[in-house]
């Protein structure tokens, strides 16, 4: 059987890229490799990392790094303007509760408004549930 001359770039590149990963991540979980914003935490969450998919290539992202993405990520506004960019008039009555807490939201309130939804949460809940959802 004779084996083609020409490797493809992109799949060995790929497959080395695989390779890294799953030795990345079995160094993770057996201790023997600490990301640098782990080795100066004494949280026990820092501990914790995600597989991120970013095109051929897989990441680790340390939990506390990627909280703080979201966050950051998710842009606060106050709710009165989110009803007039929906052309909800200031005299009409409009009962919208936070996704998180199920109390009212208020005109003066500040949420959070996510891009791909119209779910309301208020500032406050979805930035607990965040950190909180951490752990668990």
């Amino acid at each position: 059987m004779k084996m083609p001359r020409i490797i493809n770039i992109i799949f060995l590149q790929g497959l080395l890229d695989q390779l890294k990963f799953m030795v990345m991540l079995a160094l993770t979980r057996l201790g023997m490799l600490n990301l640098p914003e782990q080795a100066e935490s004494e949280d026990p969450a820092s501990g914790l990392v995600l597989v991120i998919m970013d095109g051929l290539s897989p990441s680790l992202i340390p939990v506390q790094s990627l909280m703080v993405l979201i966050k950051k990520r998710v842009p606060v506004i106050e709710y009165s303007n989110f009803l007039e960019r929906y052309g909800v008039m200031h005299d009409e009555d409009v009962d919208m509760e936070c996704s998180v807490c199920l109390n009212c939201v208020e005109r003066s309130h500040e949420i959070r408004e996510l891009c791909n939804c119209y779910h309301v949460f208020h500032k406050e809940c979805l930035d607990r549930w965040v950190d909180e959802g951490q752990v668990t």
